[in-house]
């Protein structure tokens, strides 16, 4: 394998694979043993972060028995002998979420805790804060449900829940002859079974209506006995008639969705004799007319033989009464074996709510504390919460109504005096749209101590079971449309991204996390809001890999993809419809559809995961698993025909798999073993072949001061640009000195180039116009390479969703720099002529140059954000940047100390510029022509983006009168006939003080300003220098601000959305919608997220 480029000593050594991971804001954090460690891979020797992992207090789930320690459930806890936890699984979210605008970084350890942690942006300290604990918040809601375990509700609280339901929606003066009324209950069959403590013999009874045949039977109709528990299962009967449909009445109507049928709420708004018009409260359905149920022989009672679902489609009215009721209870579960296959059996028509919706389906049997149910269109089973499932609605074609069965399970213990009831709140145990928002947010901690239940052996450790997590990923970042439907009152953004933990049940829990409504670099307790969405029951074993991926990101809806791996050596890869995770607010046991179930060649456990969906092959999903055999499985799923194809399994390591990343697309697959061996694969035509590690680099130092004693490798992980991987190793201590390296060197960072990486099975070709002989140990075939790869990078960031982290590429251009000057500007010019010369690639590179200031209204922001950092910190990384930015010294000195190249490149830099902030100019004073067209109560001040420094624009277009173009001229007319009341439409300063002597301060540069000085006894004090804020050009406050690491720029109000949009330099400013979107920290000139400019000793990011 190729030297590494650079490489970073770590005082801990790592444990589990996947123990690094590289952030889209260009942090790299290393889980090593119970610290974590966070780098800048700009500069290694600079400042580092720190998470350290301390002995948690022991959630509240219980405590047992001293005699009971020694259960064989309870061995492993038992005999565990971890006196400081160790860091398992490490996961970044995508920029934005942090109140900074940066990532979150989510920690779970050794003992089952998921914490999320932030940058101290304004704690000035190494250490990382937390600011969510998952656990506890997972901890709440278990307890909340009784860890699943049985609580059962009164039966009076049954019918009054059910009346007050019916009530509500309108139908209870046309329920009077409604089963439930206890007066004209029919008969009801309860199966009931004694359990003797003493011989554990099972004695069926059969009661019938309220009469229950139980020896020991009081007065009061309590059920006493000796010994022993009763299960009772039992079953009532609603009707709920037809005819009732009025205006305003809520009612479902059946439609077919695919494949499958489904039941759609809506209400009545309009009705005649035979049709009505149905408002539909389901996002994305469009309101209709529906034929109303016609007096028909041929609509008969459900085609149900004894409630089993046959064959054929019952022919059943296509619109019913609105009915929420009927859900299973939980309990259920428990009586499996109690006689509920009197009432649930295998093949019994169920209906789920699935999506704000019934879906029908089958029940096909029980899967630990859920149902699996085989859903309508559907080739698999899905396991659902009991309380998402009912029995489904039976139509009586006779009494012209629906027919709801409601079941009841009820738990009795003989050595009590009476069935314990639940107290009314906890009625909505049962409703499966209870949302538990607000255990992430305004949430009470966690009582510790004596006040834990005593429970079982068993129940002990399930309940541990449930809460031991092993492993988080983070989903890409998702973003909610107007196509999508109004967003949440709760919700604080459009955007957020979504967290998966895996745990020791099967289990993994969904989090969604919200983009915060305003960010900040000032307040240190903005909260992060972690809201539970949804519990899967994924594996049977402990979940020990997963990996994320998004279908169809360009489409309007685009689905979650979520591959899963177990130590039972299972893999599954499930799909998730992004609406309903984005807006669904209660815990959602369906939030994840099976698509595809692997079946395992081997039972090696899962050790590693990566999915992959390229965007040049449409429909194709890559998956890759890493086996603890060492083995390497590649998986091909074709979407448009459902095939799933094992592509073939490699032996590719001689121990675990630690590590798994797919680069490039798709084409190229990295894996890296215990056996300390990193490897590299190209995917091509159905299967994988092994190539070389690239080790083709330009002539840079790397810093080669470690020792080669590695032994091991736990992870590695791909640079935001792809140009570069992270690998994590262990030292063999043994060859260590054991006085001075062994104490302070337990493993190490490396970092190679991937950037020559080889993409084909033969890959060969020439690189014209280089000298060859200037780039020590590259060939032709090198060059071509790296120029492939570089341009492929490059254009990953036309996706205006991609956070400008161009560090890789900025990195690998500069380590030519000083061998090639001539192949960078090759790459560059190339580069350019894609895009900023469509059409003509065939001109010379003078010319390029002479045209692209004068083509630059005809690109989009995005492309002049890049070409600025391409011009900032690389062709003129030696120019300082205050005389980039000053309009007195565009190219005063630079002439004397630079070529003629170099001017051209600042030529082209500062037109660009000057492009942006014209673009930046007219688009605020479209936006205060619209509010001042609008009427008082059009307007809504706080909210969205609101035009600033109207004033200071203004002046700076009186100084720039002539070069800047007519339609700018024409806006700042119009603005200044508002004169009189520009204020009262948006914030108007034109006479601006100095932060620290309140002298004037005259406007002369959008970039600095300097204050008059004060007078102090008729002489004029010293004059302040003062930066402008890059968006608005007034003065900065004296408060924290924003700060770009690119151009040096100071960021005091954010610029809108709508700006980083522009195609173009518009024809009509106004045409240009405003943003609802909340502004986002980025720089107006270089696009990249702002941050605060933090002291030398303290970590931060660099984008480029």
């Amino acid at each position: 394998m190729a030297s590494h480029f650079q490489a970073a000593p770590l005082v801990a050594s790592p444990c589990y694979p996947n123990s690094i991971a590289w952030s889209e804001e260009n942090l790299v954090a290393i889980a090593s043993g119970h610290l974590v460690t966070i780098l800048n891979p700009a500069l290694l020797v600079g400042p580092r972060g720190l998470i350290s992992v301390t002995p948690s207090t022991p959630l509240p789930i219980g405590v047992v028995k001293k005699e009971d320690l020694f259960t064989a459930c309870l061995m492993p806890t038992c005999l565990s002998r971890d006196t400081r936890p160790c860091v398992r699984s490490i996961s970044w979210s995508p920029p934005g979420v942090a109140p900074n605008s940066g990532c979150l970084l989510a920690v779970c350890t050794t003992e089952g805790r998921v914490k999320l942690y932030r940058q101290p942006f304004s704690e000035f300290r190494a250490e990382w804060v937390e600011v969510r604990d998952i656990s506890e918040i997972m901890c709440e809601y278990f307890l909340s449900i009784n860890f699943g375990e049985f609580s059962i509700p009164s039966n009076s609280s049954h019918e009054q829940m059910s009346r007050d339901y019916l009530i509500g929606i309108g139908c209870g003066s046309d329920i009077q002859d409604s089963i439930l009324s206890k007066g004209t209950q029919q008969r009801q069959k309860k199966t009931s079974n004694r359990i003797t403590e003493n011989t554990g013999i099972a004695e069926e009874q059969l009661t019938f209506g309220r009469n229950r045949d139980f020896s020991g039977q009081d007065a009061n109709n309590v059920c006493r006995m000796p010994s022993g528990k009763v299960i009772t299962t039992s079953t009532e009967i609603s009707l709920i008639s037809c005819p009732i449909f009025k205006q305003d009445s809520l009612v479902e109507v059946l439609k077919e969705v695919g494949s499958q049928r489904v039941w759609i709420s809506g209400t009545i708004k309009y009705m005649n004799a035979t049709k009505a018009l149905v408002l539909f409260t389901v996002d994305g359905e469009q309101d209709e007319w529906v034929k109303l149920n016609p007096e028909s022989d041929e609509i008969k009672s459900s085609n149900f033989l004894d409630g089993i679902m046959t064959n054929q489609a019952p022919l059943l009215p296509n619109i019913r009464p609105s009915m929420n009721l009927g859900y299973l209870p939980k309990e259920i579960v428990l009586a499996v074996h109690h006689g509920v296959e009197e009432i649930l059996r295998i093949q019994q028509a169920v209906e789920a709510w699935l999506g704000n919706r019934w879906v029908e389906g089958v029940f096909m049997g029980f899967n630990g504390h859920g149902l699996r149910v085989k859903l309508s269109g559907g080739s698999g089973c899905v396991t659902l919460d009991p309380s998402t499932v009912r029995l489904a609605p039976v139509w009586n074609g006779d009494l012209k109504s629906w027919q709801v069965t409601l079941v009841k399970v009820e738990v009795e213990d003989s050595e009590m005096c009476d069935v314990v009831e639940v107290k009314s709140e906890n009625l909505t145990l049962n409703n499966p749209h209870r949302s538990f928002s607000k255990l992430g947010s305004d949430r009470e901690p966690l009582k510790k101590g004596g006040d834990s239940p005593l429970v079982t052996a068993g129940q002990y450790a399930s309940r541990s079971a449930m809460l031991s997590s092993l492993v988080v990923a983070w989903s890409p970042v998702f973003r909610l449309t107007s196509e999508h439907g109004p967003l949440s009152p709760n919700s604080s953004s459009n955007n957020g991204a979504l967290l998966a933990v895996g745990g020791k049940s099967g289990n993994i829990s969904f989090w969604r996390i919200h983009e915060p409504q305003c960010y900040t670099v000032e307040h240190d307790s903005v909260p992060v809001d972690a809201i539970l969405i949804g519990l899967l029951q994924a594996h049977k074993g402990w979940i020990t890999a997963i990996s994320w991926g998004l279908y169809g990101a360009d489409a309007s809806n685009p689905h979650f993809l979520l591959a899963t791996g177990s130590s039972d050596g299972s893999v599954k890869i499930w799909q998730g419809d992004a609406d309903v995770l984005i807006k669904f607010s209660a815990v959602n046991g369906a939030s994840f559809s099976l698509l595809k179930e692997v079946i395992p060649i081997t039972s090696v456990p899962v050790s590693t995961l990566s999915l992959a969906v390229p965007v040049k092959s449409v429909g194709t999903i890559l998956l890759a698993i890493g086996k603890g055999s060492g083995s390497l499985e590649l998986w091909i799923y074709d979407v448009s025909s459902g095939e799933f194809q094992n592509a073939g399994c490699y032996d590719a390591h001689d121990r675990v798999v630690t590590g798994l990343a797919w680069a490039f697309d798709g084409c190229c697959l990295y894996s890296c073993s215990q056996d300390n061996s990193v490897r590299s694969w190209i995917f091509h035509g159905s299967g994988l072949y092994e190539v070389p590690f690239p080790s083709s680099s330009p002539n840079v130092k790397g810093s080669n001061d470690l020792l080669n004693v590695f032994d091991s490798c736990f992870g590695l992980t791909l640079s935001p640009g792809n140009l570069m991987v992270g690998v994590a190793r262990s030292f063999d201590t043994d060859l260590l000195d054991p006085m001075y390296q062994a104490r302070t060197q337990k493993a190490a960072v490396e970092f190679f180039w991937t950037a020559g990486q080889q993409l084909k099975v033969s890959s060969v070709g020439r690189y014209p116009g280089c000298n060859i002989e200037a780039i020590p140990g590259l060939s032709e075939s090198d060059l071509a390479l790296w120029e492939s790869n570089i341009l492929w990078s490059l254009e990953q960031y036309d996706n205006i969703g991609k956070p400008l982290i161009l560090w890789d590429v900025i990195a690998a251009l500069s380590a030519f720099m000083e061998s090639a000057p001539k192949f960078v500007e090759l790459i560059l010019f190339k580069w350019l002529s894609n895009w900023l010369l469509r059409g003509h690639p065939d001109l010379s590179i003078e010319k390029i140059m002479f045209h692209a200031p004068r083509l630059l209204s005809k690109i989009d922001s995005r492309h002049m954000h890049l070409l600025n950092i391409i011009c900032r910190r690389l062709m003129l990384a030696e120019v300082k940047a205050d005389i980039l930015s000053s309009k007195h010294h565009e190219l005063g000195g630079v002439d004397e100390a630079e070529n003629e190249r170099l001017k051209l490149w600042i030529e082209l830099l500062i037109s660009s510029e000057r492009e942006l902030r014209e673009r930046l100019v007219g688009f605020t004073f479209s936006v205060v022509l619209s509010r001042a067209s609008c009427s008082d109560a059009i307007l809504h001040p706080g909210t969205g983006w609101l035009p600033i420094g109207v004033a200071q624009m203004e002046q700076w277009l009186a100084v720039n009168h002539d070069p800047v173009q007519d339609q700018l001229k024409v806006l700042g007319s119009e603005v200044g006939d508002l004169r009189r009341r520009i204020s009262t439409i948006c914030e108007y300063v034109v006479e601006e003080k100095c932060n620290f002597c309140s002298a004037s301060v005259p406007f002369v540069s959008p970039e600095v300003a300097f204050c008059e000085g004060a007078k102090v006894n008729g002489i004029v004090d010293q004059s302040h220098r003062l930066a402008r804020c890059a968006v608005s050009m007034q003065v900065c406050p004296i408060t924290p601000l924003w700060f770009c690491m690119c151009c040096l720029r100071w960021v005091s109000k954010l610029a809108p959305h709508s700006f980083f949009t522009m195609s173009k330099f518009p024809s009509d400013f106004r045409s240009i919608p405003l943003s609802s979107a909340f502004p986002k920290p980025s720089c107006p000139f270089c696009g990249i997220l702002l941050q605060r400019l933090l002291p030398e000793f303290l970590l931060s990011a660099s984008p480029v």
